[in-house]
Parts: structure tokens; sequence; C-alpha cells
């Protein structure tokens, strides 16, 4: 036995917006300890970088390491909003984002003045891992310039810890990268399983849970990391994965899985998430004997201590899947892994392991099951209309995420791509399901995607918080699909689109931002909205028909017996405290208003190439509507100068062509219109 080893293992790469103990920390010790190696890790968030070198002094004079390793994991935040602010009419590719250093996340540059600091402070010999580093290990060797570098998994690293610090055998040992005579060279490359035993202990518990002490206030994930698979066998075009962990997939023991849930729990940390790239990658027999094993445990188990579990999953769990591994405590998603579009050749062409019915089948299922678990437990299923007028927006929620993101800016997208995606959708009412839908706009570019020559023209990268126009793979570097830059003509009007579509034609989010009291102000005055209600009253229609929400039936019925310009006026100008209720019964009193008159509205209807009935219109989804519209009409102050033109009726046919328009959020564009045609 040789001395003991001691190696100290850091971390630069933590991201604000998902703050968590880095898993390297635990699986790096745990391998280590096999060969007899001690691991002190400390994570540098939360530490000013002008105060590194005073904190890695203290540290390294406290102690001896034998190595220092450091885990990159992520190259930068992988969000094009994270990077680009795109000014209106301006060139995308000359914007420059005006930012403090805070605010932008580049842990490759980050880690490179780690290194540099290091340098000053140390001999010992620099080792750098992770998987950000196997991404692309000779471009951040040259870069960041450690001793050593390690690609995919360190069991050979850790076996032969005396060789490397002896500088023999290198070319030997598996997953070793390193200079000699300034050139690189590598060890032969091979693939690891998770770990044959348990990982965590009291030391990395204890360590865990400082960490989270010191950023309770933080955006922080608490949910515990732990691996049950390693590989894909999937070729994703946007996933480095197989990449790095290989394209087998190696399964983790249900038993050492168990052993590890188990010694959680004395701990209270029962909550998990189960790191592997899919689930269910190679069918579904391992994410049900998961399932079984963790029944099992639960079953011994109070309720306060049960497990419960997330873990990214392919779209082709079925319904009874879904519900028995919902049973286990699996907790997760709606929107497991990123939706590219519904439209199978896009899908295709971006090797997706989905296709569009998959999709389209795991969503509705999904969302019936929610259903089915909220009316077994006896908790309220929530309107829409509830929804909107008490927010936040996750009231339905359960465990399921009640908003999903899709991808619709991956290289491959064209206007078909959107054009399909969208009348899918609608045909099966999937903007239905969801109160938000994240459009990710721009796919961030490495080199082991093989990018093409038009790919390249049109990537662009962010230096520290400047946009270039060139690509460069160590700095966040982001493509917008060319074929829709080329049909949208720039950036920022794409931006605008990918906005729309998310929050109009893949969500209800646009309903919960409507400003009512602003629609009223902005079209007409209290004075006539006055004349129409007091209209509207003298008519046998009930209140009742047009909401549940007992608050806005009192408003309302105050407002029939109280019909006065200044009881009229709180609809357009309400006191801060009643704004939410101001606004959802003002859109309740425009929708009493036109009822009242429909009979009169109808010519308007026709004109506009609608169904002849308020109730049929307002049934349309917006997605059908702006079909419709965009049928007959091109331009919106076309269509409203010629209503204005042939209407006698104190503005309501106006009135109520922009209602539709701003209800349904239609635009009008050119540039739009081949997005709704039948």
């Amino acid at each position: 036995m040789g001395p003991l080893r001691t190696i100290l293992l850091l971390n630069v790469s933590n991201l604000k917006s998902a703050l968590t103990y880095p898993y390297a920390f635990v699986q790096v010790s745990e391998i280590a300890d096999r060969f007899g190696i001690h691991t002190v890790c400390k994570d540098l968030y939360g530490i000013s970088k002008d105060k590194w070198e005073v904190y890695l002094q203290r540290l390294l004079e406290n102690k001896h390491y034998d190595m220092i390793l450091i885990t990159l994991r992520n190259t930068d935040a992988v969000d094009v909003n994270d990077y680009s602010h795109i000014p209106k009419n301006t060139n995308y590719h000359k914007a420059v984002f005006q930012s403090s250093e805070q605010t932008l996340y580049y842990p490759i540059q980050a880690t490179k003045r780690l290194i540099q600091i290091l340098r000053k402070l140390t001999d010992v010999p620099l080792v750098i891992g992770g998987f950000a580093f196997s991404i692309m290990p000779e471009r951040l060797m040259n870069y960041l310039e450690p001793d050593y570098g390690v690609i995919g998994g360190p069991d050979a690293f850790f076996e032969h810890f005396e060789d490397v610090l002896n500088q023999q055998n290198l070319n030997q040992i598996a997953n070793l990268i390193y200079f000699q005579a300034r050139n690189l060279q590598k060890g032969p490359f091979q693939l690891f399983p998770p770990a044959f035993r348990q990982e965590y202990t009291d030391k990395i518990i204890a360590d865990w849970q400082s960490f989270y002490t010191r950023f309770s206030r933080e955006n922080v994930e608490k949910s515990i990391p732990l691996e049950v698979s390693r590989g894909c066998s999937k070729n994703c075009f946007i996933c480095s994965e197989p990449l790095v962990k290989g394209r087998k997939i190696r399964y983790r023991d249900l038993d050492v899985i168990e052993d590890e849930i188990n010694f959680l729990r004395k701990y209270q940390l029962n909550h998990l998430f189960f790191i592997c790239s899919e689930l269910n990658a190679d069918g579904n027999d391992f994410v049900m004997n998961l399932a079984d094993r963790i029944i099992e445990i639960n079953e011994e188990r109070e309720d306060y201590e049960k497990v419960s579990w997330y873990g990214l999953h392919l779209m082709t769990l079925t319904a009874d899947i879904l519900k028995h591994i919902r049973k286990a405590g699996f907790r997760g998603t709606f929107n497991p892994l990123p939706v590219l579009s519904l439209d199978d050749p896009n899908l295709a062409a971006n090797k997706a392991p989905q296709k569009s019915d998959d999709i389209i089948n795991f969503f509705t299922q999904a969302k019936e099951l929610v259903k089915e678990e909220f009316k077994h437990t006896g908790k309220k299923f929530f309107s829409l209309e509830e929804r909107i007028f008490r927010a936040p927006q996750s009231l339905n929620s359960g465990d399921f995420v009640n908003s999903w993101n899709i991808f619709l800016g991956n290289i491959d997208a064209t206007p078909e791509t959107i054009h399909v995606t969208l009348k899918r959708a609608d045909d099966v009412g999937l903007h239905q399901l969801f109160d938000s839908c994240y459009v990710n706009k721009a796919t961030r570019i490495y080199d082991f995607m093989q990018p093409n020559k038009e790919v390249l023209e049109h990537t662009w990268s962010s230096v520290n918080g400047v946009i270039k126009n060139s690509y460069n793979e160590l700095y966040p570097s982001f493509t917008y699909p060319p074929a829709l830059l080329r049909h949208f003509g720039s950036a920022d009007i794409l931006d605008e689109f990918f906005v729309l579509v998310g929050d109009t034609y893949l969500s209800q989010k646009h309903l919960f931002e409507k400003e009512w009291n602003w629609f009223l102000a902005s079209n007409i005055d209290p004075g006539t909205l006055l004349s129409w209600w007091k209209d509207a009253i003298k008519t046998e229609l009930s209140f009742n028909n047009f909401t549940a929400i007992p608050e806005v039936l009192k408003f309302l019925n105050f407002l029939q017996n109280n019909p006065s310009t200044s009881n009229i006026k709180l609809l357009f100008y309400p006191t801060p405290g009643r704004r939410s209720l101001m606004n959802f019964t003002a859109h309740m009193a425009i929708q009493f208003v036109l009822f009242s008159q429909e009979q009169q509205l109808i010519p308007v209807m026709q004109f506009l190439g609608l169904p002849s009935s308020l109730k049929a219109i307002l049934n349309l989804s917006p997605y059908k509507f702006a079909v419709k519209l965009f049928g007959l009409h091109s331009d919106r102050d076309i269509l409203l100068d010629t209503l204005k033109e042939n209407s006698y009726d104190k503005g309501l046919a106006v009135f109520f062509a922009k209602y539709l328009l701003y209800l349904n959020n239609t635009p009008f564009s050119p540039k739009y219109q081949i997005f709704f045609s039948q």
C-alpha cells in the first residue's frame, strides 16, 4: 500500500439559475476512495472572483494536496436568451449585449482564470475533467493549459494515480489526455459503468447540507442526484450524451440503488433526481423494474418519508406505464426532453427518438392522468377561468408542471415545420393543455455536430458580453434556423414570432397576460361603454352565463344596479388594490355587451369570414381564428377602416373587431400568412 494521497476537487461552473451541489463531487470522491485517495471538494460559487486568489491561497496553505482536479460540467447556459439582446431593426450579427459580468455565464473562461491563479500559487499538477470538457477535450486542453485531462470516466486515472504522479506509462492510462513536447497525446478511450457500490457518505451529505445552507436564499434545486444508468443508444443531433458516455446503456444494479435510497433516508433526503440519459431509452423494462423496487421501499415508509423522484424519459411511455411509475412516486414534468416540433420530417432530420404521435399521445395521456389523480384525491381541479382570475398559473399542476417547451429553433426548422406544428397542435387541442410554452429559438453549435457551411455563416458567438459575427466553440455560439431567417429577414422579427407562437398557439399564456382595462381605455371612452351597458342590462342575459367567479358576479351586479360614469370608469382605471378584479370584470362586461348586440353584429361576423354566432366565434382557437381571418383579409388597418366606413353603430363594429383581434392575439403580417393556410 502506497502513501495516503489527497486531492483537491474544485468547481467554478455552477449556474445561478440552476444552482446545485456538483454531482461530480459525489462520484469522483467515490471512485477516488476505491483506490485509497482522499478527496476535498470546494465549490467557489458565491466567492467573488477578485477574492479567489486569497481564498485558494488559504486553502492550499492549510493542507498538502497531491493533485488539484477541476470539474467542468457546462460549456455555457445553452440558452440563447442568456446571451443575446436583439434591438429592434438591428442586424443580429452586429448587436451588442451590454451587461455586467455577473449576469453572464462563461464557465470555460471562469475555469481558465481559476487555472491561472492556481499556477501562481502552486506547482501541484492540475487536472481538468467533466462532461463539458469531454465534449471538446483537445480544444480545451490547448485553451485551459492544465497538466492533464480526463475524457469521460476517471476510473483508470485513479487506478493509475501513482503513474500519473510519476509521469510514467501515461499512454496506457484510459481516458487520459496530456502534453508531450507540446503535442497532445491520448491514452485509449474506455467506457466505465455506474458505481457498483454506494456513492453517498456521511461526509458528502455534510458537505451537501453545508452547500445549501450557504445559498438557502438562492434558486436552488435540492433534489438528490442519483445515477441509475449511463450511456444512450439514440443519436439525437443536439445531444452529446452518447459522445461522452457511450452508445451502450449500462444500468446500475437495483440493489445498489436501493442501498443509496435507504442511506439517504436517515437524512430525510427522499426527493431524488435519477441521473440517466432517458429512463426508457431501450424500452420500458428498466423503468418498470425501478418503479417496482421503489413501490416496495415506500410500502414500508410513512407518508412523510416516501421516495419521490424525477428522471428524463422519452415520450413513449404508455398511459399504463405512466400510471404505474406515478404510483411509485414519479413526479416527472410534462416536458422531460426537448420537443423539436410536431413535424415528422423535422424530427427525422434531427434524429429524434420519438415521433409527433408519441409526443401528442404522451401529453394528452399525462393530462388525463393528472385530472384522474385530482379526482381520486378530492383536490379541486381549477378551470381556466379560475386560473386566469386567481393565478399563479400552477394551480392545476399537481406534480406536473403546467407548461412545456419546444425547440422550434433547431437548425432544420423551416416555415413548413412551423406550419405543420401549429396545425397539428391545434387539431388535437394541445394548446389547451398548457398555461405556458417556452420556445427555444436557437441552437447551440459545437464541433461534434459537424455544422455545414450555411449553419456556420449564420452562427454568432457571445464573447465577454459582446456578440461577434463568427463561430467560436469555446464561447456560447448560436444559430437561428437558416430557413426561418431567410423567411423573416431578421432575427428580431423571428424572436417576436416565436414568442407569439409559444404564448398563443402552443399554450394559453396570452390569456393570462391580457390587460382588459388598458384595452377599454385605448379603444373607447367610459361614456360610450356606459351607453352600451345600459342597453345590455335591459336584456334578459344572465351574468351567470359569463362567469362563475363570485367576486366578479358581485361587481357585475353592482354595475347593473348602479350604472354610472364614475362606476364604469373603474373598469378603465382601477385602483391598485382591485386591479386583478377589475381586469377580469372588464372582460366579462365586454362580452356581456357584445352578446346583447349579437344580432346587430352578424354582418360584421360575415364580413370577417367568421361563423354567424358569437358563441361559435369565441369557441374558435386562436389558430383557427387566424386561419379564417387570413382567408379574406391581409391588412389590419384596411379591415378596420372598411368597417368604420360602413357602420352606423357608434363604433360597436370596429370595437368588436378590435376585441376579437386582441382576444386571439392575431398578427397581421404578410410574413405570417404562410403559417395559417388551410
